[in-house]
This record gives structure tokens, sequence and C-alpha cells, in this order.
């Protein structure tokens, strides 16, 4: 095995040992975990209130006590209310237990029919299976009760988790607190670890990350406790009781994202259900409850969340549910409801700090591969029509010539580098330029036909510098010339200087264009050129050193010497030509007559 296989090896099990005890380290630590990510979360949502305060003159610990004991004072005024309607809502069901029995009764009736129905007597049927006891086979049984615990053992199962819930609840108020204080001091920290030298960038994407992530936790806070107090209004005035608990558990549950407004409409809807007064045969209220929720979380959807923080923060629909999925084994149902908002926080770090860009990668939904990564990467998979669909969507999108100069081209370069790499061989570089020949015609159909009738047409002779995938890349640019105006004539990839002047003698072009893509070529591309510019001293010589991204990239090919141009996409090149062809006409260089030869000297004429 080579040096770089055992170096990824190494690389790999690493982050694995890593990945792993960190997500043992989350589990088995949440106790400490979940206060602090709670402290973070309130920290993010009250700071923009924090800083509205301090511009009007308060000071910032005042206002910080003032925002946090406001927000302390709230929750548990909402948590009394709370404990109150569940203790009710268990005698309620208690009290209601007939009348549930006999809806439910009802709803099975309706689903399954009477019992006479076939299907309605094998659910009949389930139901005696699962329900009948199984009988004791000893005659002599020994029926064991269990000792019950003591008052101080039912005390103690009672106070513990009270008093781990309460702990939680003071060191998340005490740390939000000292979070709000300290911000600066903290700010400062994470920019000095992520920094590497680069205060000026780090501090701005810090700002910029912290900022964005505050501004959306904020608004989702507020847009979810709207909608959890118009839940309350609307059950209270449709006469469901417990309505401040049905909606506080909305509010909570449209954290989640795309199930949690339906998971918050089950209890609302079953309690309707069982409660229900007569009035719309005793389903009036639950079919009120049911659009009441539909049509408030179409509303917000469609028309307020859009409005406050975009039609989403750019995060892929696998992820957020993979995400809640996630957190909700590590913490249970408040990593569940936290899911969103530490996603959107991981995702806002990865695009504004490079450290932590694969969250970017991971969570996002912004394609993982480039167009012409992914068009290419298809093609090397031999999967030609998902090629053509990526060529074809980037020419949908920004049009024919954009998917040729960005995708088809660009690809034909990475082929070219594997195969000088020898990651590509023969065969399959053969299959990409041909397959890549066939898409580039079906996306240059989509270009707009603006024929410019000539007096004449202008020849230019386009000649690849080595090999297919130039020779593809060629086949390429003139797809997007105007045949009106231009005579083209396409030499083959494997012609030599010396065959090049011979076909440029006979054919007399007033352009020639050599193709030739990176990476190298260079040294070849002008060998060729200076052979010609010292037989052909009148002919236009542009080369086309197409997908390379910039002249600093591609220093080499700027030492090139006696050429009238050097472009590097395929756009510059037909505008170059553009430029040219109303004086080649005009000068009527086509014609027919010997082009002008100068005698060669040296190895270059040999």
């Amino acid at each position: 095995m080579a040096a770089s296989d055992w170096q990824r090896a190494l690389v790999a099990l690493a982050a694995t040992v890593v990945g792993a005890a960190l997500v043992a380290v989350l589990f088995w630590a949440r106790s400490i975990f979940i206060p602090v990510t709670l402290a973070i979360f309130f920290a993010f949502v009250l700071s923009p209130v924090v800083n509205r305060l301090q511009r009007r003159g308060v000071g910032r610990p005042a206002a910080v006590i003032l925002t946090v004991g406001l927000l302390g004072l709230t929750g548990l005024g909402i948590g009394t209310i709370i404990a109150q309607q569940i203790t009710r809502v268990a005698e309620t069901s208690a009290e209601k237990r007939e009348s549930i029995t006999q809806k439910l009764t009802s709803v099975k009736q309706w689903i399954t029919g009477s019992g006479e129905s076939k299907f309605g007597k094998l659910v009949d049927d389930v139901e005696d299976v699962f329900a009948s006891a199984k009988p004791v086979s000893s005659t002599n049984a020994v029926v064991v009760e269990q000792a019950s615990p003591s008052m101080a053992a039912q005390w103690s199962g009672i106070l513990s988790p009270a008093a781990e819930i309460l702990g939680q609840a003071a060191f998340t108020f005490i740390l939000t607190v000292f979070m709000l204080l300290k911000r600066e001091d903290l700010r400062n920290r994470m920019i000095r670890l992520l920094g590497a030298g680069k205060i000026t960038t780090t501090t701005k994407a810090v700002d910029d990350a912290s900022q964005r992530i505050s501004k959306y936790l904020l608004s989702q806070l507020m847009v979810n406790t709207a909608f959890g107090a118009i839940i309350t209004i609307s059950l209270f005035a449709l006469g469901v009781k417990y309505s401040i608990l049905w909606g506080f558990i909305a509010t909570l549950m449209r954290y989640v994202p795309y199930i949690g407004t339906w998971v918050g409409l089950i209890p609302p809807l079953l309690f309707s259900v069982a409660t229900a007064p007569e009035w719309g045969g005793g389903w009036g209220q639950p079919v009120a409850v049911l659009v009441l929720f539909l049509g408030l979380e179409a509303f917000c959807n469609n028309l307020i969340e859009p409005k406050l923080y975009g039609q989403s923060m750019g995060l892929s629909e696998v992820a957020q549910l993979v995400s809640a999925a996630f957190w909700a084994f590590m913490w249970g149902p408040i990593g569940l409801i936290l899911s969103g908002p530490l996603t959107v926080c991981l995702l806002v770090l990865g695009r504004h700090v490079k450290q932590f860009e694969f969250f970017e990668v991971l969570l996002g939904d912004q394609p993982a591969l480039e167009p012409r990564v992914a068009f290419y990467q298809r093609l090397t998979a031999h999967d030609q029509d998902e090629a053509a669909d990526v060529a074809l969507e980037a020419a949908e999108g920004h049009g024919a010539e954009f998917a040729l100069d960005s995708v088809v081209v660009p690809a034909l370069c990475l082929a070219r580098r594997d195969h000088h790499e020898g990651d590509l061989d023969k065969s399959d570089l053969h299959y990409v330029a041909t397959a890549a020949r066939e898409i580039a015609e079906e996306v240059a159909e989509l270009r707009p036909v603006t024929e410019h009738p000539a007096e004449s047409r202008v020849r230019l002779l386009i000649a690849p510098a080595r090999d297919e995938a130039e020779h593809v890349a060629a086949e390429v640019f003139a797809l997007t010339l105007d045949p009106s105006r231009w005579e083209v004539k396409i030499v083959g990839d494997e012609t030599l200087a010396s065959e090049l002047i011979t076909q440029v003698d006979e054919f007399r072009p007033a352009v020639v264009l050599i193709a030739t893509l990176p990476p190298g070529g260079v040294t070849h591309a002008r060998y060729v050129l200076t052979r010609l510019r010292q037989r052909f001293p009148e002919v236009k010589l542009l080369l086309g050193r197409w997908g390379a991204d910039t002249a600093e990239q591609d220093n080499r090919s700027e030492a090139i010497k006696n050429i009238d141009g050097i472009d590097r996409t395929l756009a510059d090149s037909r505008k170059r030509l553009a430029d040219l062809s109303p004086t080649l006409e005009t000068a009527g260089v086509n014609e027919q007559r010997p082009l002008v030869r100068r005698d060669l000297v040296g190895t270059a004429g040999a």
C-alpha cells in the first residue's frame, strides 16, 4: 500500500475515533451540555433585545438583568399554568373515559364497518387475540406481590428528577446572564482560536455569523410564539378546554422541522374528539381544530416566514430530519426541540468560518458538487443521461453558451488532468470526450438563431493542440459560431505541425485558432504558433486557452509572443472573432490569392 493510502486510512481512522468519542461525550454528559446549549440559544435570542436597551441608555448589566429576569418570570408563570393544566387534563381524561370509549368505538365502526363485514370480523379477531389473557397452567400458582416502597423512597423518586430539572434551569439562567455580560470577551476568545493570524477576516466572519444567527433565532421565536398564541385564543373560542397547554405544546413542537406542527396537533385534536360538544354531530369541534392548524401553518409557511427570514436558511431537508433524529436520541425531547436551532447555527458557522466549512457541505441545500464537477463525475460513471441533465439545467438557467463554457469545457479539462495523472485511462477519456460532444450538440440546439448574413464568409481554421479532448473543445466552439459569417474547418487532433502548415496553405484561412486545454500544452502551442507566424505572417493567429480560470493560474501562456490574442473562455474567443470579422470582410482576405510565405531558418523549418 502506498504511503498516501496509509495516510488517508490513518486520517479516516482518527476522524472515526474522534467522532465516536464526541458522540459519547455529548450523550453521557448531556446534563452539562443541555444547559450550556440552552444558554447559548437564549444568549443569541436575547442579544438583540439587550442591544436595543443599551441604545436607549440602559447600562449593560441592567439591560441583561432586566431582559433575563423578564424571561425568567414569564417562563415561571407559564410553567406553573402548564403544570396545573396537565394535572387537570389527566383528571378530565379519567372522568371522560366512557365518552372516549364511545368515540373510539364509533371511529372504529366508521373505518371497519359493522362486525358483519369481512374486514370488521378480521379486526375483531385480531383484538380478541391480543386481548385474551394466557391461562395459568399450574393450579398451584404463586402470586408474588411487590412490597410498596417506603415514604422516603417515594419522596426521593419525586424530588430527585425535580431537583435535577431545577438545577439545570438555574444553571441555564446564570450561564445566560454571564454570556450576555461577557459577550465581547467570549467573541474575542473565539476569534483568537479561529483567527490563525487573520484577525480582520475572522472578526467579520464571526460578527456576521452571530448577527445572522441572532436575527434568525429571534424571528423564529417570535413566529412560533405568535403561532402558539393564536392557537391558544382560537381553541379557547372554539370551546376546547386547556387551550394554554395546547398552545404551549404547539409553540415548542414548531421548532421540530416538518413534522413538529402535526405532532403538536395530535394532543388537542384527540382531546377535542373525546370531549367535543354535540354540535356538528360531535365532530364539528375536532374538524375546526384540524382546519385551524392547517390554515395557520400554511399562512406562516407561505407569507410570514419568507418575509422575516427568507424562504429557508438553506438547510437540506434530509439534514434537518437526520439532525432531529440525532439530537432526539442524544438529549431526548429537549434535543428534538433544539435540533432546528442547532442545525442552523452549525450551517451559518460553516458558511462564515473556514475551519467549519464541512458543516455547510453536510447541512446545506446547495449542490455538493459544482455543475462542471457533477457533469464530469457522471461522465466518468458512464451515465450520459444524468450528465446531460446537468448541462441542460445549466443551459436553461443561464443560457446554452454559459453551459458550454462553464460545464462542458471545464469537464474536458478535468478529464485531461486525470488522464495525465493516470486516474483515467485512454478508453475512459474517449468515452468522456465522445459523450461531451454529443451533449454539447444537444445544448447548442437551445441557442437562439441569430444569423447575420454577410457578403462573404470568413474562413476560420481551428486546430486542436494535441488530443481528443481539445478536438471536442474545438467542435464545441464551432457550434457557437454563426455559419452565415464563418466558414469553419477543424483539423484532426493528431495532425503534425508540418501537416497543419500544409492544410493552412490549402484552405487559406483568414484566422487560425489553436485550441488547447489546461493543464499543460503551452510549449506545444508556442511551437505551432511560431511556425505558423513564420510561414503565414498575414494570417490572424489566436490561442484559445479555454478552461484556465485566470491568467495567474496559467501564467506560462502569457509568455507566448507574435500572436493576435489569447482567450480563456469560448465567449472571449467568440467576441474577438466578432471584432475581427468586419475588418477581415472589408479587406477581402478570403479572395483566391496566394498567401505570403517566408523562408524558414533553423529547426523551425524542418
